[in-house]
Order: C-alpha cells, then structure tokens, then sequence
C-alpha cells in the first residue's frame, strides 16, 4: 500500500482516483491494521492497485484523461494494446474486462510465452528495449512487489531468477535470463499446481537444473491438509512426469 501511495504522489493524483475496487489485503498484518484502525477496505489494498496507479502515472505523464483511462479507445489502452501485440508477436483475439476493471486481452499460451521471453532476456541483449530491460531487473530485484514475501513467484525469482508471475483463473508465465520460457492455463483455475508444473517443464527442458527445481518447490507446493494436518500432497500427472525421464 506505501508503495502505491508514492506512485500516486509521484504522479500528482489521489488514491480516489483509481478505478480498481476497494479490497482487503492478503497480508494478514496490513489486514489486521486496517481492522483496528477502523479504515476498511481500501482501493490501495486491491491487488491491482498498482497498475491502476501506474496507469494515472503514465496519464499524467503524457497530458492524458485521468477520468477515462480504462475505456479500450483511450491513448493509454491503445498504447498498452500495441505493446502487447509487439511482444506477443500476434493480434490479440479478443479484449474482455478484469476483475479490477481494466481490459484484458485474449492471447495465446504461445504469445503470452513468447513475451515474456523477450521481457526476461532484455538485460543481456543490447539491441533490447532498456524499458523491458528495468522492468525484468526490477521484477527479479524486488519479487514481493509481484506477488507478496513468501508467496510462490517471489520464492522462484528469489531463488531461481527466473521471472515468475501468476493470473487469475490459473494461469502463469516464467521466463529464464536466456528466454526459455512457459506459460501455462490449468483448467479448473486452480493455482495450487501451476509453480509445479511451469518449473518441471522448464527443467524437462534442460532450463534450470532439476537439483535446484526441487529445493524450490519443497517450499512452494503446499500439503493437501485434513483437519489441520498434512493428509496428501499434489503431484504430476504421468504426462507431465514422464518428459524428465
């Protein structure tokens, strides 16, 4: 939330300005404030708080409507549209709206794979844009801003450096600094699973050494639990499994 606050101040804006819906936060202890403090929910607290933030930013930055900033014809989701497509490498199919209110883009696992491979490489390649280039190194030297401390992104990117970030309805995209990447849709949208697969494929593929996959999700994959106590534990499906032989 203090992070969001100074983005909003950086941008000469206040937080009733963002669009996204007020929320509790995930983490417990900001939740327990909010509580005693008798403050409620908040915008600031909505896990897409800072997008929206960066979306009045980039507003105020470039002289545009901060009123109207989520309508699909505005200059920002134009821009935002374009960018897209440029690192998907494809059309997007079709634009629907996200829990927080902004529009969403329908792209292939392909696309959404492919750009996050030119996002995790940027670092090393000169000839990449030196935008994409901060905001991988960003992502890797700040992981809880992504998802939270302790949270399983932030354990990928701390320990692996690879870049790591989940979506609703289970979905997840990892990269590596060399541009291996996978992007994955669990059906039911469930995430529970997702961190065990994306690393399992990535070391299938010769990505990141299995050794250092396993140390990672012994603290990411959580036990199945039955009345309070560890009763089972997900595992791969022999589909999946079988490509590390």
């Amino acid at each position: 939330m203090d992070v969001v606050e100074g983005m909003l101040k950086a941008a000469g804006v206040k937080e009733d300005q963002l669009q996204c819906p007020a929320a509790w936060p995930e983490d417990e202890t900001a939740r327990t404030w909010l509580v005693r403090t008798e403050r409620g929910q908040s915008k600031l607290a909505f896990n897409c708080s800072g997008k929206h933030a960066a979306f009045l930013w980039a507003c105020t930055e470039n002289g545009w409507d901060t009123h109207s900033y989520l309508e699909p014809n505005h200059p920002l989701q134009q821009r935002i549209r374009s960018v897209i497509e440029e690192y998907c490498g494809e059309s997007i199919a079709h634009l629907g709206i996200d829990g927080c209110g902004a529009p969403v883009a329908a792209v292939s696992l392909t696309g959404l794979a492919r750009a996050f491979s030119k996002l995790a490489k940027a670092p090393g390649d000169k000839n990449s844009n030196a935008r994409a280039a901060t905001i991988a190194t960003s992502m890797l030297d700040y992981p809880w801003a992504v998802q939270g401390k302790g949270e399983c992104n932030t354990v990928v990117m701390d320990d692996l450096g690879i870049l790591a970030k989940i979506g609703a309805e289970g979905v997840l995209v990892m990269a590596t600094p060399t541009g291996a990447s996978v992007a994955i849709k669990i059906l039911d949208g469930n995430v529970r699973a997702t961190t065990l697969v994306g690393l399992t494929l990535l070391a299938a593929a010769g990505a990141v050494d299995v050794p250092e996959v396993a140390s990672v999700l012994d603290k990411v994959v959580a036990p199945v639990l039955g009345g309070g106590r560890p009763v089972g534990k997900i595992r791969l499906g022999h589909a999946v499994s079988a490509l590390l032989d």
